[in-house]
């Protein structure tokens, strides 16, 4: 019997993988403070090991969020594949999906580096080991593998999208009339921009702490354009076809309204009425075909999913306003 390996494991539940990790780092973050008896310290709100550890917690959302979303976006990104070779052409083409090993060691080397120089925004002199209290180990250190996650990820995603956006040269006919049958492609699209939504939202919470504003104002400065370039890229492909598709029928159309004018002469006037309406009502419906293939319930989810950092955002402060208040009281 062969079993599944370890990696295949994790493309099948990134949840559980992300949720692992997670508790993982905070109850060993928490045991740590424990055991320097920081306990006391650390929840005293205004102090500034206070300020530290909560960027710490932050550090452990996102080391195991990143990583799941690497593994779910191997995974939706193999589910969409599979679901789109029904209109491919030719069939039973193996798609490839792996990365090469190469690309993961270079773009974690980039996404490190990147780790390296954003604490010199909020930081004069970040890497000077004498300066640290135990949280500040804490953000280093899993800054680095945040960093370095974060790189995979958005390589990950990148190239996926750009794979998908070549598979749109092998569709074997394009209904202009039904574009169901392609939404992996608007999937696909959503399956990029959504984690990266996603980690805004938890990247959001650094917003309670006054320093880090210049971190957080670049990030969503960058991740943004980066959100809809992912929503865009996987479909690029697609648009061409439609484009292709709705000039050729567009043309077509014409064509036969501009033949049908000498026939009209000949019949009937309301049969001629008739077939030039049904042909004049035919060119309406397909000037009147999206060439992006996004429907409006796709722009309202992704504006949905755009006002979650800032609940997110405004949930961290009713959280620690709450915790203030019951420390105040005790």
């Amino acid at each position: 019997m062969k079993f599944p390996s370890i990696w295949q494991k994790f493309q099948d539940n990134p949840a559980i993988l992300g949720i692992g990790i997670i508790v993982i780092l905070l109850f060993g973050l928490l045991l740590h403070e424990y055991l320097l008896d920081s306990l006391t310290v650390i929840f005293e709100p205004g102090s500034r090991r206070h300020h530290d550890f909560r960027i710490a917690v932050i550090h452990c959302l996102l080391a195991g969020y990143l990583p799941a979303v690497y593994f779910y976006g191997i995974r939706g990104t193999r589910n969409n594949i599979n679901e789109l070779e029904k209109v491919l052409e030719p069939v039973n083409v193996p798609t490839p999906t792996n990365i090469g090993k190469g690309s993961l060691i270079f773009w974690g080397l980039v996404g490190m580096m990147l780790a390296v120089f954003t604490p010199y925004l909020t930081a004069q002199s970040p890497w000077d080991p004498s300066t640290w209290n135990p949280e500040i180990w804490w953000h280093r250190g899993l800054g680095l593998f945040v960093g370095c996650w974060a790189g995979w990820a958005i390589f990950a995603g990148w190239h996926s999208s750009k794979r998908f956006s070549r598979l749109a040269v092998r569709i074997n006919s394009v209904d202009l009339l039904d574009l169901s049958p392609l939404s992996p492609f608007v999937k696909q699209g959503l399956l990029t921009t959504l984690p990266i939504i996603g980690f805004m939202s938890i990247f959001s919470l650094f917003l309670l702490e006054p320093g880090q504003w210049p971190v957080v104002v670049i990030l969503v400065g960058l991740t943004i354009p980066l959100a809809l370039l992912g929503l865009l890229l996987p479909v690029r492909g697609l648009h061409r076809q439609i484009h292709e598709a709705k000039q050729a029928e567009l043309q077509w159309t014409r064509e036969r309204i501009w033949q049908s004018r000498t026939l009209l002469h000949g019949v009937a006037p309301e049969e001629s009425s008739g077939k030039m309406g049904d042909l004049e009502a035919y060119l309406r419906l397909i000037e009147d075909v999206p060439e992006w293939p996004f429907q409006s319930s796709t722009v309202v989810r992704i504006v949905f999913y755009l006002l979650i950092p800032i609940a997110s955002w405004f949930g961290g402060l009713l959280i620690e306003g709450v915790l203030e208040l019951i420390w105040g009281i005790a």
